[in-house]
């Protein structure tokens, strides 16, 4: 038995109070650097967002006030009535309207020329 303890102990030599003390500070003493630079690094991380967020929102912000702005000149008396004028050819009463007609005959298209495309067959294409 006695053999053993000295095996033991040449093996692993008797560590003293002290070193054990200063080794488990040592250790606590890491942890809280890594921890706290991990928590650092990320507090960085979580501000650029932020700050990426905030620019988001004022991008946003701006958006929505010409979007508003256009909502509230459709919904207004002077674009309404300028589309009533000048797309479905309305006058207010007391007003004559005046229909211009071309007097130019539209070209007829000679024999075995192709069709005209319809507009959207063009844009598909």
């Amino acid at each position: 038995m006695l053999e053993i303890r000295e095996k033991v102990s040449k093996r692993f030599p008797k560590i003293s109070t002290a070193r054990v003390i200063v080794i488990g500070t040592t250790v606590i003493a890491v942890y809280f650097l890594t921890t706290g630079a991990a928590n650092g690094i990320r507090g960085h991380q979580l501000r650029q967002q932020e700050g990426r967020l905030q620019q988001d929102i004022g991008d946003l912000q701006q958006r929505y006030d010409r979007l508003q702005a256009l909502k509230d000149y459709l919904n207004s008396d002077e674009y309404i009535e300028s589309v009533a004028r000048e797309e479905l050819g309305l006058v207010k009463k007391g007003e004559e309207g005046i229909v211009v007609i071309s007097s130019a005959p539209a070209p007829t298209p000679a024999p075995g020329d192709a069709e005209p495309s319809l507009w959207w067959d063009v844009l598909i294409r």
